[in-house]
């Protein structure tokens, strides 16, 4: 029998203090523990244990503050505790507890049923459902704002804003880009040839949309959910992975109501005057507690909380008032009007209801405000109040527990709010994405503290680390095992894996479907011919759009040689469908040639900042017109890399054609790699994947007794030895006071695996 020590923190506050929590004796207590399941690999697990009981005496009911008696306040079953495991005195695991249930026996509490789960659970609660725009608050304010202009796009193009944390790529949303130097040819609006004045063709602010440095949001994630990275989100494949903010469709003048109209904004900050201990306003957002007031035998309240703003000077088209929920990052309330007025209110949605028999704990909510002109900026003064409605719906009174005052000379200006423009995507979809595309495993170092460590590392990396184990690497279970019966099984449950970003309707992205009858950046690995199938496709599902860049070449200049009158302007387009041709008219001077602007999936991809050399430049017809010698090109690799050597990096998953070297890496005869292959595939998935379809790869499952020595040491990168063979742990599960294990292990091929 192995002795088990519960401790879970009893502190209130970030000083831990752990107190010792009672067991039963004869109560099972069952870990399990895996990191990736050959069986479903695309996704990480982390350590939990089956739900146990532990006695419900007198230091256990203090510990849990009389969680079964609902009049005693101190112990929120909601929440988790942080807690630590040890056998026989020496440090196992540390996790979080939660509390389940009290038994009750005759009216008196018996037991209670807790669980417990390893460090990663911190983070999947946290991030709960929350939107990449809940992010926007914690990016730094100068990233967040910024001014949107010819000139400010014009430098996010060239140079990149903040330290490249912002850039504007080369990817178009509607206007199809080309060059063309003849000055025969018909002479269309996206012609980016600069070699003669023309103040209507070429590119313009508007035909650009940001992007944000992948890093910066990931330093997003953890300001604002407490948590630090380490590992490879510090490593070069990130260093300069951008997301672009695309929300919608289209540009980004097309998100307003008129095509025809300038956004200006003002997200202001508020002056405090009045107060409550439930309310507090911080800049620009207003912060309180909805505590429950009781009507009769029930409890039913609805907040409100109001803006009016007062119009002083200037003129405009439209104004929009918009209220924020910055918790969530949603838009609960938004109010548009059309003319010139001069007083405006707003009030936010008073839908919010909380309802019970009794008393409702108090939530708090956060809300931001905007004002926003099209076609023209103000100036304003304003004021902010909460107040309270009875069931009916009317006002009870319309006394404010706060205001906010501006002064009468705040105005709005041309300013984009990054909230409006991120994707519409999940921080999990995020961050998983993120780790299905380079392989990723991750885990909580310990001790577990207030702002947990999560170090994140490709799969091949994390064992490869073992040899930093406190075992070496390698731990011999031989003596353990029970040798009278062991199951071994086929190791390839699947016919094939595929791994698939999500469907991009893009012009290039079908043409290349089309002519090759394959989807660009996707790949499939089927199994061995002479294999029988196993079992069904397993497909690892990327979250984001994927699509294909075009090298533009000077069409209106003959090839003296091979590639002779290639440029060096590489471009995205977001766009598909039929092409529509438009003739210039007596308002435009130009003709349009576009495809329907597609709402493609959130995108990834790498910026270069690339000069042009040769002369052939991109004419910039917004503000001051000039030919530009330099961009943030959009690429599917992070380098630009040689006719003979691939870049470092790729998006793609499989070898593609790559379209700043317009080459496939592959010899003449599409049969061998002239360098080291840089697909996703190959540089994170193939040591993993190639390994389980050897015709070698068995699981193998054994039953052992293993002592609290050899519980407290090993981790889930170690190898595992029995005789003469060595394992990778794919699942273990311990009953910790007994020892008793279950342990389903892969074994290691000498010719493949990389063996310590």
């Amino acid at each position: 029998m192995i002795d088990v020590q519960l401790y879970i923190d009893k502190s209130s506050d970030d000083n831990q203090e752990y107190a010792k929590v009672d067991l039963f004796e004869d109560e099972s207590m069952t870990l399990i523990s895996s990191i990736q399941d050959i069986k479903d690999f695309s996704k990480i697990f982390a350590d939990y244990s089956r739900t146990f009981k532990i006695p419900a005496n007198d230091r256990n009911n203090k510990l849990f503050k009389h969680f079964y008696n609902p009049d005693v306040k101190g112990f929120n079953g909601a929440t988790k505790k942080l807690a630590k495991i040890h056998l026989n005195y020496m440090p196992f695991r540390e996790g979080y507890i939660y509390l389940q249930s009290t038994e009750m026996k005759n009216n008196k509490a018996a037991s209670y049923t807790i669980i417990f789960y390893g460090g990663l659970i911190r983070l999947r609660e946290a991030l709960k459902e929350d939107k990449l725009t809940a992010l926007v608050d914690s990016l730094d304010s100068n990233i967040r704002d910024f001014t949107y202009d010819a000139d400010t796009v014009k430098t996010g193009f060239t140079n990149g804003l903040h330290s490249d944390a912002i850039i504007y790529p080369l990817i178009t949303s509607e206007k199809r880009l080309y060059y063309d130097s003849s000055s025969a040819s018909p002479n269309y609006d996206g012609n980016l040839y600069s070699g003669s004045t023309d103040a209507t063709r070429g590119l313009k602010y508007t035909d650009l949309k940001p992007a944000i440095k992948v890093t910066k949001v990931l330093e997003a994630i953890e300001s604002k959910y407490g948590i630090s990275f380490t590992g490879f989100f510090d490593t070069t494949p990130l260093d300069n992975l951008y997301l672009w903010l695309s929300r919608k469709n289209g540009e980004i003048i097309n998100y307003n109501l008129s095509k025809e109209l300038g956004s200006s904004k003002k997200i202001f900050d508020l002056v405090t005057s009045g107060s409550n201990d439930n309310l507090s306003i911080v800049n620009d957002t207003f912060t309180f507690t909805q505590e429950s007031i009781l009507s009769g035998n029930t409890t039913i309240r609805r907040f409100g909380s109001r803006l009016i703003v007062t119009v002083t000077a200037g003129t405009y088209d439209y104004l929009i008032l918009r209220c924020i929920d910055d918790i969530t990052g949603d838009v609960i309330s938004e109010k548009t009007i059309s003319g010139v007025h001069q007083s405006l209110s707003l009030d936010s949605n008073p839908n919010y209801q909380l309802s019970n028999e009794k008393t409702v704990e108090g939530r708090t909510y956060k809300l931001r405000w905007e004002v926003e002109t099209l076609g023209g900026a103000i100036t304003f003064s304003a004021q902010v109040g909460l107040f309270t409605f009875v069931p009916n719906g009317t006002v009870e009174t319309l006394t404010y527990y706060a205001f906010g005052a501006l002064n009468a000379t705040d105005s709005t200006s041309p300013e984009q709010d990054l909230v409006n423009h991120f994707p519409d995507m999940k921080v999990t979809d995020f961050l998983s994405g993120l780790f299905k595309m380079f392989n990723l495993t991750a885990y909580v170092k310990e001790p577990l503290d207030a702002v947990p460590v999560i170090e994140v590392q490709t799969l091949d990396e994390y064992y490869a680390d073992a040899v930093n184990n406190m075992t070496g690497g390698t731990i011999d279970v031989v003596d353990f095992v029970d040798v009278e019966s062991h199951e071994i099984e086929v190791a390839r449950p699947f016919s094939s894996v595929s791994f698939e970003y999500e469907e991009t309707n893009t012009i290039l992205m079908e043409n290349h479907e089309t002519k090759y009858n394959k989807v660009f950046g996707n790949t499939t690995y089927n199994s061995p011919r002479h294999y029988n199938d196993l079992g069904a496709e397993y497909r690892v599902e990327i979250p984001f759009s994927h699509i294909k860049y075009e090298r533009l070449f000077d069409i209106g200049e003959a090839a003296t040689s091979e590639n002779s009158n290639l440029t060096y302007i590489q471009c995205g387009y977001a766009a598909g469908g039929e092409f529509s041709h438009e003739d210039a008219t007596t308002e435009k001077t130009t003709p349009t040639g576009n495809y329907k602007p597609e709402n493609i999936k959130p995108l990834l991809f790498y910026g270069i900042n690339q000069t042009i050399t040769g002369g052939k430049n991109i004419n910039w017809i917004s503000g001051t017109e000039s030919a530009l010698t330099t961009y943030w090109r959009p690429s599917n690799s992070n380098e630009e890399g040689t006719p003979t050597t691939p870049p470092a990096n790729s998006l793609n998953f499989d070898t593609e054609f790559d379209e700043w070297q317009l080459k496939i890496y592959r010899e003449t005869d599409s049969s061998t790699l002239i360098a080291t292959e840089n697909s996703l595939f190959s540089k994170y998935y193939i040591n993993y994947i190639s390994g389980a379809y050897n015709e070698s790869k068995r699981i193998f499952r054994y039953k052992c007794f293993l002592p609290a020595k050899i519980l407290v040491r090993y981790k889930l990168n170690d190898q595992i030895k029995i005789h003469d063979r060595l394992f990778r742990i794919n699942s273990i599960k311990t009953n910790l006071k007994t020892g008793a294990t279950e342990i389903e292990l892969l074994n290691l091929i000498p010719t493949l695996d990389n063996i310590i």
